[in-house]
């Protein structure tokens, strides 16, 4: 609000007429207001971001939670997958075993 202190100095200047002194605080008023909106914008612009970042990571957390019971799936599918082998090659072995 240092715009403001350029306008309390002449205000304090017996020299000035009250209309002048009224018209300098009026604008010192209207810049403190835009110096606000502009802190205001800016915080809602904080807001938004942040509660963009706080979606992001919600979603992220689910993908990884997806992710997870996938991996937990693949594990079980690749046990089965070496029962199976297993099986296969102990059937190979008693085939050879007849076989001869």
């Amino acid at each position: 609000f240092a715009a403001n202190s350029g306008f309390a100095e002449m205000s304090s200047s017996p020299k000035l007429d009250p209309k002048t002194k009224i018209s300098d605080k009026i604008i010192g008023n209207i810049n403190d207001t835009g110096s606000l909106c502009r802190q205001i914008l800016r915080g809602s612009r904080s807001c938004e971001v942040l509660n963009q970042s706080a979606s992001n990571f919600a979603s992220q957390e689910k993908l990884l939670e997806n992710s997870e019971q996938n991996l937990k799936k693949m594990s079980i599918i690749a046990a089965h997958l070496q029962f199976h082998v297993e099986v296969t090659d102990t059937l190979q072995d008693q085939l050879k075993t007849i076989q001869r």
